[in-house]
């Protein structure tokens, strides 16, 4: 590993590091470290997962310069919110507006993959397409759906990804065939929607990597099989928590304040997912940091 960083140059602007395992002190349940590997890059180069001294695991990409040296570029997987989130309240029932959120990183092929995690309800279409134009994407940009949980402001939108693959918790995904009754969250028509597209659908649960540095966090209580993504950023750990975390308020409490299935564990997830995350981005509210006091800081 140390030749491998000798006689280099860092190319500027690119210095950036994927931390992995960033729980280790903090939450048994840490991440795993990358897998040791090589694969080919662009432009002739490589992308190589090592672990420097004193570093957690990092993804590396080099090429060789026309000079004879190299060329290392050290990156990481980006966490962007495309739509916000927001829930508001009337006389006549609650408004949902569920975030949506672009992942964006290499795979072990070196190849860059985008992940959406969640996709609102139909209502946001419109304004969905015109995120995804404002980045230079469409919907066939998308190559990964993660669905936090089944709820129809976080799910309607899954026709709108049809090469896409669904990411789903099994506990979830069975839940959807059978929901409670007056489940207002998971009404039995959720499942005529799911069932489309049951060729697409793969099953995750903890520890599912789905991109070096990132992975799926269980994270179950709002409903039965509610996931979290955590993300190793260059600003840190990044948990993109769906209504695990609806809002600020709910990490400074500990406490998730609209329970569909478990509160016990629900309140449990809100405890699991601060203790792994530098930055929370939840169901319906803004991307925070999580001070060391336990306040909340908007980004």
């Amino acid at each position: 590993m140390n030749s491998l960083l000798l006689n280099t140059q860092f190319h500027s602007g690119n210095t950036h590091l994927m931390r992995l395992g960033v729980g280790q002190a903090r939450y048994a349940g840490r991440l795993a470290a990358a897998r040791p590997s090589t694969v080919a890059g662009p432009a002739g180069g490589c992308w190589k997962v090592v672990t420097l001294p004193g570093r957690a695991s990092t993804v590396i990409f080099s090429t060789r310069t026309p000079e004879g040296g190299t060329i290392v570029r050290l990156t990481s997987p980006s966490v962007e919110t495309i739509l916000d989130g927001y829930r508001l309240g009337s006389d006549q029932g609650s408004v949902a507006f569920c975030a949506v959120t672009l992942v964006q990183g290499i795979d072990d092929q070196g190849s860059l993959k985008r992940i959406l995690v969640d996709t609102g309800h139909t209502g946001r279409r419109p304004v969905l397409d015109a995120a995804l134009r404002q980045r230079g994407l469409t919907r066939d940009s998308i190559d990964v759906l993660v669905c936090t949980h089944a709820h129809w402001d976080h799910i309607e939108n899954l026709d709108m990804f049809p090469g896409a693959e669904v990411i789903l918790h099994p506990d979830e995904r069975r839940y959807v065939r059978q929901p409670h009754r007056n489940d207002s969250g998971c009404p039995e028509w959720i499942d005529a929607v799911v069932s489309r597209y049951e060729d697409r659908i793969r099953t995750a649960e903890e520890g599912t990597r789905l991109l070096p540095g990132v992975e799926v966090v269980a994270a179950p209580g709002h409903s039965a099989g509610t996931i979290a993504l955590a993300v190793a950023t260059s600003d840190g750990i990044a948990v993109i928590a769906g209504d695990s975390i609806q809002n600020t308020t709910v990490a400074e409490q500990r406490r998730n304040s609209l329970v569909f299935w478990n509160e016990r564990q629900a309140n449990e997830s809100v405890a699991k997912l601060v203790a792994i995350g530098d930055i929370i981005y939840p169901g319906h509210d803004l991307p925070f940091r999580m001070n060391p006091d336990g306040s909340t800081e908007y980004l």
